[in-house]
């Protein structure tokens, strides 16, 4: 052996190019060629699971996009029944019912129909038809099924979903949400809203027929509530029947699917409520995978899936072939990849790096890519850099401290909807219209732009949200996206803040010979609505609700209350007994009394901040 490597050394050696090349083609020849055998081996495991998964997502989609349809008809209930309850929809008054109806329609077009019946049998509502509203004035007195329906529901005292029902007149089938109401005067009703179910058919029958062409949704396990062929397809059914068979379809395979002849078990091992079996028919194996959905009918729906064997064999193949090619490619390109995974690398690293920077906000710290003799990776370089330009002017309208902050949360929290309990502030320029009278438009644009940096670093110093500026306003809130049991004292301290950070800039604007600032400042605490709030294609993560408008209104009732003993001050900062309640720290307030506050029908306490002690 000695001898040999000396003899190898005489001859001036080993090429270590021959060498690696050999080396490296060796072991990956035998690398690929075994993970390929072991992937063939597991192959068919891998594409069940994988087809659990794809049945999987696709009927958690498709539930998703049922109770989507459905929902509005529980909200529109809901909300109807707590006014009527309140009184302040009184079922007598024809007219406001009628255009009460009418407007909870036009909010939710899923919405076919909205019914009141008093404990006389009497109904009033609004349908939805090609030429606009119905109205419905009519006597159920004689129809037994209305009554024995309202009888039910009295009955049952609560809120639930109907079984499916057929409308001669309109040739079509509605699911309906009823909920029982009493109202003032010892009276009872039912309130009824009405669904289509035909859309539900149209929407399955537009997702791709590669992953859901075969998805059905059936009523009671014989009964199909929508089915792709059932789109746009018009029929006769009765009251009595108001849903197809399965063999009404013209689906063969659904309308065999609890055949127990040549049925066999599925091993479920992925997804979370999942059933299934395998059914031999017509010379073929078909894999029907299902779940149910409960809460619509008396008993759970079943939303299912099939495939058929052949079509997952398919994909097998294709695998296979696809794992030899790679491996022929593989061969003929080891010889260039360690000279081009040099040349490939440093700009691919470069571009990871920045769009790490990206990735935490960095924007504007973020350099330009170089370019490269590749021209893929100089049309990636040439891209990159046009998209950190629109990022630039991008996060000039995008409060990146928000974006960070809903970053660091839950992906399913962050976007979602939910009650807050917060504290918002409104703010406004006193004498604003006075203030910009003569004053071109760029110099009103640099004063406010100055006004508003002012107040937004004091907000943000308490971790307040700048929601948004209105013409020369300001609204903020804090508890949202964050959680702050203190959120009213950041928001009082934000406005002590404000008030000190506007006395030294008028400083500054009186020496230049500039009129001061003076500003309104309300702040009310109390729950909202907070989340992603807007059109599909344009959101606003932003707060609704009635304790918003209360916050506006305080701010304007500034007017009223400016500080007398002080009338330079710089800001008029009013607080609710909501937001007072809630302080931790010991402030110097004036009590204000009750007062009324425009478009509330009741007083509120109201308190003037002076400073804190």
């Amino acid at each position: 052996m000695l001898g040999l490597t000396r003899f190898v050394r005489d001859r001036g050696g080993v090429s270590l190019t021959v060498t690696l090349a050999t080396s490296i083609s060796a072991l990956l020849l035998v690398a690929v060629t075994s993970v390929l055998f072991i992937g063939l081996w597991s192959g068919a495991k891998n594409t069940q699971i994988l087809l659990q998964k794809e049945a999987s997502l696709i009927l958690s989609t498709t539930s998703d996009k049922v109770k989507t349809h459905l929902e509005p008809a529980r909200s529109q209930v809901t909300l109807l029944a707590k006014l009527v309850a309140a009184g302040e929809l009184d079922p007598a008054q024809r007219d406001k019912v009628i255009d009460t109806f009418k407007g909870g329609l036009a909010a939710a077009p899923q919405l076919d129909s909205v019914l009141f019946i008093n404990d006389a049998h009497q109904g009033v509502g609004v349908a939805r038809s090609e030429a606009g509203f119905i109205e419905i004035l009519r006597d159920f007195s004689s129809d037994q099924t209305v009554r024995d329906g309202f009888e039910e529901a009295l009955t049952g005292g609560k809120a639930y979903w109907g079984e499916p029902i057929w409308l001669p007149k309109f040739k079509k089938t509605l699911l309906n949400y009823r909920a029982p109401v009493s109202y003032p005067g010892g009276k009872t009703g039912l309130l009824v809203a009405s669904v289509t179910v035909s859309e539900l058919s149209s929407y399955l029958g537009d997702l791709d027929p590669n992953t859901g062409g075969n998805i059905y949704i059936l009523h009671d396990r014989d009964k199909v509530l929508a089915h792709p062929n059932l789109a746009g397809r018009g029929g006769s059914r009765t009251e009595a029947d108001p849903l197809p068979d399965l063999a009404e379809t013209g689906d063969p395979v659904l309308a065999a699917i609890w055949q127990a002849q040549n049925r066999f078990p599925l091993e479920i091992t992925e997804g979370r409520n999942l059933k299934g079996h395998v059914l031999q028919l017509f010379g073929d194996e078909y894999v029907f995978i299902y779940r149910d959905l409960v809460g619509f009918a008396s008993r759970p729906w079943t939303v299912g899936a099939y495939f058929r064997s052949s079509d997952v064999d398919d994909e097998f193949m294709r695998l296979i072939r696809a794992a030899m090619a790679g491996l022929v490619t593989l061969i003929v390109a080891l010889a260039g990849a360690v000279w081009l995974g040099r040349r490939i690398a440093r700009p691919v690293v470069e571009t990871a790096r920045a769009a790490a920077r990206i990735g935490q906000l960095e924007i504007s710290d973020t350099p330009a890519l170089s370019g490269s003799a590749f021209r893929e990776l100089n049309d990636q370089a040439k891209a990159f850099n046009t998209m950190l330009v629109g990022l630039k002017w991008f996060e000039t309208y995008v409060p990146k401290k928000l974006v960070k902050r809903l970053m660091s949360q839950d992906a399913a929290a962050a976007s979602s909807s939910v009650e807050r309990d917060i504290t918002v502030m409104f703010t406004d320029i006193v004498g604003y219209s006075s203030l910009s009278e003569g004053i071109a438009a760029d110099e009103i644009a640099r004063l406010l732009n100055r006004h508003f940096g002012i107040l937004s670093r004091c907000i943000e110093a308490e971790d307040g949200t700048v929601d948004k500026f209105i013409g020369d306003s300001v609204m903020a809130f804090w508890g949202a996206p964050d959680h702050f049991d203190d959120h009213a004292d950041r928001a009082v301290r934000a406005a002590q803040a404000i008030r000190l950070a506007l006395d030294e800039d008028n400083k500054l604007r009186e020496a230049a010979g500039e009129a001061a600032i003076r500003i309104r400042i309300g702040i009310h605490s109390g729950p909202v609505t907070v989340g992603n709030i807007g059109a599909p294609d344009r959101l606003n993560y932003t707060i609704i609700g009635d304790n918003v408008n209360i916050a506006q209104r305080l701010e304007q009732l500034g007017k009223q209350f400016a500080v007398d003993t002080s009338p330079d001050a710089a800001t008029t900062t009013l607080l609710t007994s909501a937001t007072v309640d809630q302080l931790a720290s010991k402030y110097l307030l004036d009590d204000l009394g009750d007062v009324q506050v425009r478009g509330r029908l009741g007083r509120i306490r109201v308190y003037r901040l002076a400073q804190a002690r």
